[in-house]
């Protein structure tokens, strides 16, 4: 009978790193949001979106056109930047400096969203 409980235990230990292991996944997925001034329109946001997706590390997610959220559409362009260097980070902000309409970016972690 002991031999069955310390089975268990350790059955459901692995089981629990294991879960913890997939929720903790998406904490390394890192992006930059990028903030436009009020007055930009859709094809300032395209502009910018397609601007910047030479920069090595920094790969832009699909820019997204139609939502009844506002917020979503002012904060379409995104770009995921998980294994960029800070060279290479740097690189991105420097190319998204660039536009006049761009006036910062959030970097941040997207489980966030």
């Amino acid at each position: 009978m002991r031999r069955f409980t310390v089975g268990t235990a350790l059955l459901c230990t692995v089981c629990a790193l294991a879960s913890g292991c997939r929720q903790t996944a998406n904490l390394s997925k890192q992006e930059v949001v990028v903030q436009f001034t009020l007055n930009a329109t859709p094809a300032d946001h395209a502009r910018v979106w397609d601007m910047c997706q030479h920069v090595e590390g920094a790969t832009p997610e699909p820019l997204v056109t139609k939502s009844k959220y506002p917020a979503t559409l002012r904060f379409n362009v995104r770009y995921r930047v998980d294994h960029a260097t800070n060279y290479q980070l740097q690189q991105l902000y420097n190319c998204l400096k660039q536009d006049p309409t761009v006036v910062g970016v959030t970097p941040g972690d997207s489980a966030d969203n």
